[in-house]
């Protein structure tokens, strides 16, 4: 700006009167904090010029999206989105404002729309360019014109980190069936495949093999429970079964085990079980493969949990266990579905159905002790005279409160919850317990005597 003032649209009376330009810099900086602010990217204070990035700030950062395009996202996406809705929000995004659709072009684009699977929004906009372009570039279509293959690579070259920003933002609003489908939509990209292609694709499988496989009208799922002779007879080929029971097995899927057990009346506590139920290849599997564990609401449509999970290859043959908690709604709802879901394998997903049905919550609510109206008891309770010494100078009874959680404190070893307003005693009830924990070490000390020491050595 100092080098080129007439770029910026700073005049030569301007310059001689502020020669570092701080008030043009300035101004530029308060404009651009204002335009982060109206896409709800950052939260701006007018006063003292601190910028705080917002949830969507943050994930535009992550993933070098443009405020323009967020803009979009905020208003476009939804919880219910389908797999139209989110290509077309993709397509909106500011990042593709500058492909133009051509009039040579048209031919071709309205050739290609007929063969995508996803229909089309919108027909002759660049949205509906950028849309089939890019399911062009997943289906594999050739493509006749160089500058719309051009387009395509560029097209491409975004999609991935956009769809992953799609993915985070879905998450963090807790769509759990946007979260899906913008997950699927990665892979997509990543892979070049559909979701309904075999997951086979993937890896080396043999065309032929591949042909045979996508005839047959058979979950995935059923596959990894198949022996070498039935896979053998269900593709026709009696030599194809060793190899194709190998390829099945390469896919990455986790083993899944989920107990639970309530907190609260709104809280779940959940443990899960995972266990590696593939074969690890170095060559297909690197040094780690990343999934996504998520909780869904019975209906699959809020999330209540995410999270991820990183499966090391020194580790792919052990069992593994985490623990987490999520909330729980009232109503309580007849289940809940634990997902295990991988970041970028197609067809390597585990859907477990977690039973509430004989799922015992605590009582609704417990009311609060009433604070009753007590003698209050003396320093010389404690019976103890170098624990009396401790407080003599300050303290002489109890208050209401000390007093009366003094027996379950100082004579129990039952757990106690004390809540009560700041200044109330709480620390000399906390310190009443210590007390008789000093009492029953020091007994126990003069009992076992150098045993008790080398113990506690």
């Amino acid at each position: 700006m100092l080098r080129s003032p007439r770029v910026y649209g700073v005049e030569r009376a301007e310059l001689d009167a502020d020669p570092g330009l701080h008030g043009q810099r300035a101004a530029l900086a308060h404009a651009a904090a204002v335009e982060l602010e109206r896409s709800s990217m950052v939260r701006y204070d007018r006063r003292s010029g601190r910028l705080v990035a917002t949830e969507l700030g943050l994930v535009a950062a992550h993933y070098y999206v443009s405020h323009g395009s967020m803009a979009v996202y905020q208003q476009e996406l939804r919880s219910d989105a389908s797999d139209i809705d989110l290509l077309r929000v993709f397509a909106l995004s500011s990042e593709f404002r500058l492909i133009p659709v051509r009039a040579d072009e048209r031919v071709e684009l309205a050739r290609l729309s007929e063969r995508v699977p996803v229909p089309i929004r919108d027909s002759g906009t660049a949205a509906a360019k950028v849309s089939v372009l890019l399911q062009a570039h997943v289906s594999r279509l050739g493509l006749s014109g160089l500058a719309l293959a051009a387009d395509m690579v560029y097209v491409t070259q975004s999609a991935g980190r956009i769809f992953r920003a799609l993915f985070e933002l879905c998450v963090r609003r807790g769509w759990a069936q946007a979260a899906r489908r913008a997950l699927g939509w990665c892979k997509q990209v990543e892979r070049r495949m559909w979701l309904a292609m075999s997951p086979l694709r993937q890896l080396d499988c043999p065309p032929d093999l591949l042909r045979a496989i996508e005839r047959k009208p058979l979950a995935w799922s059923r596959y990894l429970d198949l022996t070498e002779p039935e896979l053998s007879e269900l593709v026709g080929s009696p030599r194809a079964g060793r190899a194709l029971h190998r390829l099945v097995h390469i896919v990455p899927r986790l083993d899944v085990r989920a107990s639970v057990q309530p907190l609260t009346r709104s809280l779940l506590r959940v443990e899960l079980r995972l266990t590696p139920d593939f074969v690890w290849t170095d060559a297909v599997h690197g040094a780690a493969e990343l999934f996504w564990i998520t909780v869904e609401d019975a209906d699959g449509e809020q999330l209540l949990h995410t999270e991820q999970f990183v499966l090391k290859r020194a580790y792919s043959g052990t069992e593994h266990v985490t623990e987490f908690t999520c909330a729980l709604t009232d109503p309580l709802p007849p289940h809940c579905f634990v997902c295990v879901t991988s970041d970028r394998w197609i067809g390597a997903e585990t859907r477990l159905a977690v039973s509430f049905r004989h799922l015992q919550l605590p009582a609704r609510t417990l009311p609060p002790t009433e604070l009753l109206d007590m003698q209050p008891l003396p320093l010389s309770e404690l019976r103890n005279p170098m624990f009396e010494r401790i407080y003599s100078d300050s303290l002489h009874t109890f208050n209401a409160i000390q007093t009366q959680t003094f027996h379950a404190l100082y004579r129990t070893d039952d757990s106690t919850l004390v809540a009560a307003s700041p200044g109330s005693g709480k620390t000399l009830c906390a310190e009443l317990a210590l007390l008789r924990f000093f009492a029953h070490e020091a007994v126990r000390a003069n009992e076992e005597g150098e045993e008790y020491v080398r113990h506690r050595a």
